[in-house]
């Protein structure tokens, strides 16, 4: 896998821990929301044996990057790390939040785009269906444990509550270990001292203008609504895949990292065959 390389970069209001390992065709990994860079530990011995891969901590997560103090663009801190590194162009992977990421990154920066990967992309979908609406409505009840303990200010609690939604297939070790990572970002849950700005052509409302190839993974156990979310993103995007992924829930890199990296690091559609176990 070789030594990782650090580096800080530095983006208006703070600074944002960078690490680079590995060797080949540039691989960024965009963390889930509530997540720091380790969340892809597991995966990197196999990503590295054929990729130069790229993991960075948003404003305040994990241990190394500055929390936020002014607004501040997901957009424009990815384009500084890309920078930073003397990246042209990469892949980019997107695990939930961090798929909305890139999709937005996508369509504001198209050359810097070589493939997208988006691992139980969640966002918010304007003008939902019936069905949306649904599966919207069912997610909001399935969190209030949630909400609730962050009104009252536990994050234990909101952890726990938040770990059953999404870590529905995680065995008692992985979800110990998602709870440390979690414990280590808490603005996720309990909010940003400075939020970041919305994007000002974010990519729901601009799919169409997706250039890059896309990949959508959605795990058999992810919620309806991040199915309903998968399902709107590959009817928008040009020439987009969706798969399946038979007995993964949201973390896909974590409760089936095997059928993660068969996609991940086999970009051909004639080798892209559904997902099953």
């Amino acid at each position: 896998m070789g030594a990782d390389h650090h580096q800080h970069v530095k983006v208006p209001g703070g600074r944002i821990h960078t690490t680079r390992t590995g060797a080949g065709p540039d691989l960024v990994l965009l963390n889930a929301g509530s997540m720091d860079l380790r969340m892809w530990e597991p995966n990197l011995p196999t990503l590295t044996a054929r990729h130069r891969v790229t993991r960075y901590d948003d404003r305040g997560v994990g241990h190394h990057s500055s929390r936020a103090t002014e607004p501040w663009s997901c957009t424009a801190d990815l384009l500084a790390v890309l920078d930073a590194w003397g990246i042209p162009r990469a892949t980019l992977v997107g695990s939930s939040d961090g798929g909305r990421k890139a999709l937005d990154f996508a369509v504001q920066h198209p050359d810097r785009v070589d493939r997208l990967v988006l691992v139980g992309c969640a966002l918010h979908l304007p003008d939902p269906d019936p069905v949306e609406r649904a599966a919207m409505d069912a997610l909001l009840n399935a969190l209030a444990p949630r909400s609730e303990a962050v009104a009252r200010g536990d994050l234990a609690a909101a952890i726990t509550a938040d770990l059953d939604v999404w870590a529905a297939r995680a065995t008692p070790a992985q979800r110990a270990w998602l709870a440390r990572i979690y414990a280590g970002s808490p603005d996720f849950l309990l909010g940003h001292p400075a939020e970041p700005l919305e994007p000002a052509r974010p990519a729901i409302t601009h799919l169409t203008e997706v250039q890059a190839p896309t990949l959508i993974l959605v795990g058999e156990h992810d919620t309806p609504y991040t199915h309903r979310c998968a399902a709107r993103i590959s009817a928008g995007v040009p020439d987009a895949r969706r798969r399946v992924v038979e007995g993964a829930d949201h973390f896909i890199n974590l409760t089936r990292p095997d059928l993660f990296h068969a996609h991940v690091l086999s970009p051909s559609p004639s080798t892209d065959r559904p997902l099953s176990a």
